[in-house]
């Protein structure tokens, strides 16, 4: 009989505690949400996982951009594609909707200036060259993975049912991959160390732009 009463009374003990558990994941709610920014829609789901801290994953994207012109004499064809998806843990410091964010993003960004001149020059290491029948393409390429940070707005998944509003702004670091595709090396005097020569400018160049912004801001629903 004593050995039944112990047991009956670890069973009420693990009942009170399941009941316990229970009640506070019923207390929280997911949350699923969507908008647009850059770059592009944003769709995501959000779990709280204590009442300062939710994890979220989401996919941002969608933007594709394509704009032909001329320069110095250059006909070409520019095109850019940034989509990612992400890993994100919020912080709310506060009682409030604000938070701090620290993640990871996965992206295929990349953005291409092919030149489509017949009858154009262009310079390459100070030498002029006649691009008719030649190619001299760039494509730049984010890295596959990216740290982020940033800060937002939101309501907050575990106290509030229903419709909400949201905003993020932040920003992802890595150093965008240069690569050329051209046929002039060994044509109208132009060698293998003009073209390093020219690419590593254009590095330069795009070295200013390893810091990527980030900024949504669209609606959310907790169930």
């Amino acid at each position: 009989t004593k050995h039944l009463e112990i047991t009956m009374n670890k069973l009420n003990t693990f009942a009170a505690i399941a009941l316990l558990a229970l009640g506070t994941t019923a207390a929280q709610a997911d949350n699923v949400y969507g908008g647009i920014g850059f770059p592009g829609a944003t769709i995501g789901y959000s779990l709280p996982i204590s009442d300062a801290i939710d994890v979220r994953g989401e996919f941002s994207g969608g933007l594709n951009l394509n704009k032909s012109g001329t320069r110095n004499g250059i006909n070409f064809d520019a095109r850019f594609k940034a989509n990612s998806l992400s890993a994100l843990g919020d912080w709310y410091p506060t009682a409030s909707g604000f938070r701090v964010t620290g993640g990871l993003s996965f992206n295929d960004t990349r953005f291409s200036l092919n030149s489509t001149s017949s009858n154009g020059t262009a310079t390459i290491n100070g030498k002029t060259v006649n691009l008719t029948g030649q190619r001299f393409n760039v494509d730049l390429t984010y890295p596959g993975v990216t740290p982020y940070l940033g800060i937002g707005y939101g309501t907050k998944s575990n106290t509030t049912k229903g419709w909400g509003l949201f905003a993020d702004l932040g920003v992802t670091v890595g150093k965008f991959k240069t690569n050329v595709s051209q046929n002039v090396v060994g044509t109208q005097n132009i060698t293998q160390a003009d073209v390093d020569a020219q690419v590593d400018k254009v590095r330069e160049s795009v070295n200013k732009l390893s810091v990527l912004p980030k900024f949504t801001i669209g609606a959310s629903y907790s169930f």
